[in-house]
């Protein structure tokens, strides 16, 4: 059988016989043999039937790797993951951005039992390609397949859960705290993005790191800008410098040299490192992170494994907490999501062809965003906030329109409350849009800062219950419980288009704390105009005379009004305002067996406050009662009883054992 390998080398030996002109010809030669020889071996295994990264099992396959099989398998990382998130969606740019990255740190650390935690989460794609998950890949965000960030049920190599920014110094330093007082010298990574860096837990994480003999290592993945300042050509050439191999070599080797001296040795290395830190200082403006007393090396181009290896095992000599800084490029490998990192930040399924194709079909955000562009032409004080999420809450056309009424606060969720508390204070009318599991976060802040001083802030919650693929961290199904919790808060939750520009007219003319809540994706379609409006909610009669009572908001409204109509004799009554409730007006409709349909938790929802507020009524509540974990919105609304049959089932059984 022909074997392209074996003739090219064979050629290469049978030449070297043939007299050249000169040193630097046979060198040409080699050169492009070697380089015929790569592309033979490229292609004849990316043609085969297992891949290079089928095989690797745990990260102890990467270390028996050349460099040439490591690049190979890089490319066949990133084949994966795209394959994997045109057809299930997921996070695209930040993953592709770290697969060098990533592959070295598994290479030089030892995992399980070196800990290496991801901040977010958004770029653990490749770690989990790594630790025995390729085959389980195809289920990716699928429901009861792997989630879409780090999860400690899921792994012996995901020590530590994400999906929220800046946890990750943290529960290292934890981790690192711990291994200490139980006498190991195992390492613990922190992966964090730059973008993580704007959130303030970071900072308190990084205050109280000042602690001697500590293996932790806080990896930047810098992928948008420099945390330290652009210094100029001076700076790039030292770092560059600093983090090349041959500087690595000649440090080692000057420490070993030194340390063969008798009596004066280690006197002479401490004093050689003063006179290193002094230049440093004198030809480097200094950083952040060595202003709080850490080391720091960078930063370093995210181009070679094999360097990127040389630095991290530079950064494990240290016996403090060291910073290593990376510069990497989102989208790396896929031209469209290298042109565009933002669209393929988190895509839907899409043709990987073609790239993703940005759909002008209407969203809830999107209605948004050009509901409050209308108000605020009409409205000097209106004001928007958002943390980080311009393109995901619909805030982009407001920031083009009114630039400087436009505030991006970083993923600093709880200072984004209370920056809006003092623009109210002030006399401005702050609009803060935001997930609702980020407002998890600012829990305290719209208590303290905003409510108990009685200030006008509106909080647009986008995400408003289930969220599908992202999984049990990114559910809204917390905010009404906070909410309600919250004296004096006014909560709308309108289920259509008209209802939240109308919604979020009313809650600007408002006073107080102002909750508007509305889901991810678009309306759903059935006839809003069969409702008769009253004070905060509105009710569809059914043609019979009704004996039962189903009430319910948001989404799931339609699924409510199907199941009443196929039943014939059940009234609904759909709940705009959630609070306060006009419960006067409410308590003569309710009739017969009254159900509560709330995607939402059941502790501390709308559900409870109605059964505490009419307990002689016969109510039935159905919500959410424990974490919800990944699958589709449909799927998830199946499951917890919210489609039409389940709604229908459960007020027919109730009806018929009374």
């Amino acid at each position: 059988m022909f074997c392209p390998e074996k003739f090219l080398f064979s050629g290469i030996i049978f030449l070297r016989g043939v007299p050249f002109r000169s040193k630097r010809d046979f060198a040409v030669f080699s050169l492009t043999i070697q380089y015929l020889y790569d592309k033979i071996y490229t292609e004849k295994t990316k043609g085969s039937e297992r891949m290079l990264a089928e095989k690797i099992k745990s990260p102890a396959d990467l270390r028996g790797l050349s460099d040439r099989e490591t690049a190979l398998l890089c490319d066949e990382l990133r084949e994966k993951i795209i394959d994997t998130v045109s057809i299930n969606g997921g996070h695209l740019a930040s993953n592709l951005g770290v697969v060098e990255l990533t592959v070295a740190v598994h290479k030089v650390f030892n995992a399980p039992d070196d800990k290496i935690i991801f901040d977010v989460g958004h770029q653990s794609y490749v770690h989990k390609l790594l630790t025995g998950r390729f085959e389980g890949m195809s289920e990716l965000r699928r429901k009861n397949g792997l989630s879409g960030f780090t999860r400690r049920s899921e792994s012996e190599y995901d020590p530590f859960g994400s999906g929220h920014s800046g946890n990750a110094i943290s529960a290292g330093l934890g981790f690192a705290e711990a291994n200490k007082l139980n006498g190991k010298d195992d390492y613990v990574v922190c992966v964090v993005g730059d973008g993580s860096f704007t959130n303030g837990m970071v900072y308190e994480a990084l205050n109280n790191c000042l602690h001697e003999d500590l293996n932790l290592i806080i990896i930047l993945n810098d992928n948008e800008m420099s945390i330290s300042r652009n210094v100029g050509g001076l700076s790039k050439y030292l770092s560059e410098k600093r983090s090349s191999k041959n500087y690595f070599r000649f440090k080692k080797g000057l420490q070993r040299f030194l340390r063969h001296i008798p009596y004066l040795g280690n006197g002479l290395i401490k004093l050689f490192r003063k006179i290193r830190d002094l230049f440093k200082r004198i030809l480097l403006p200094g950083n952040i992170f060595e202003d709080l007393g850490l080391d720091y090396i960078g930063p370093v181009e995210n181009s070679d494994v094999s360097k990127i290896c040389d630095v991290l095992e530079e950064a494990k000599t240290k016996k403090k907490v060291c910073i290593v800084h990376f510069l990497t490029r989102k989208g790396l490998g896929y031209a469209h999501a290298e042109d565009n990192p933002s669209l393929y930040h988190a895509v839907a399924p899409f043709d990987k062809n073609i790239g993703v194709i940005p759909s002008d079909k209407k969203t809830f955000s999107s209605v948004f965003g050009e509901a409050l562009v209308s108000l605020a032409k009409k409205d000097r004080e209106i004001c928007a906030v958002t943390a980080a999420m311009c393109d995901g809450t619909g805030l982009c056309g407001f920031a083009n329109s009114f630039p400087e009424r436009f505030f991006d606060v970083g993923i600093a969720e709880e200072h984004a409350v209370t920056f809006c508390a003092g623009l109210a204070a002030a006399g401005k009318k702050p609009v803060f849009a935001v997930y609702s599991s980020f407002l998890q976060r600012c829990f305290d802040q719209l208590i303290h800062d905003v409510a108990i001083q009685g200030l006008h802030v509106v909080v647009c919650v986008d995400r408003a219950g289930f969220v599908g693929g992202d999984g049990v961290t990114h559910q809204g199904l917390f905010d009404v419980g906070m909410a309600l919790s919250v004296p004096g808060t006014k909560i709308w939750a309108p289920d259509g288009f008209d209802g939240l520009r109308d919604c979020l007219s009313k809650a600007l003319e408002s006073d107080g704390l102002c909750i508007v809540r509305y889901p991810k994706g678009g309306e759903e379609d059935y006839d809003r105009h069969s409702f008769t409006e009253y004070d905060g909610f509105s009710v569809l009669e059914p043609k019979a005379p009704p004996k039962a009572t189903l009430v319910t908001y948001g989404r799931i409204t339609k699924n409510a009004v199907d199941a009443a109509k196929n039943l014939g004799n059940v009234r609904v009554i759909k709940l705009i305002r959630l609070f306060p409730i006009n419960l006067s007006a409410l308590e003569n409709l309710l009739v017969g067996n009254v159900f509560v349909a709330e995607e939402g938790m059941k502790n501390g929802g709308i559900g409870e406050f109605l059964t505490s507020s009419f307990p002689e009524k016969n109510i039935t509540v159905r919500a959410v009662l424990g974490f919800t974990d990944g699958g589709s919105t449909e799927e998830l609304v199946s499951e917890y009883g919210f489609d039409t049959v389940s709604l229908g089932k459960m007020i027919s059984e109730r009806n018929e054992s009374v």
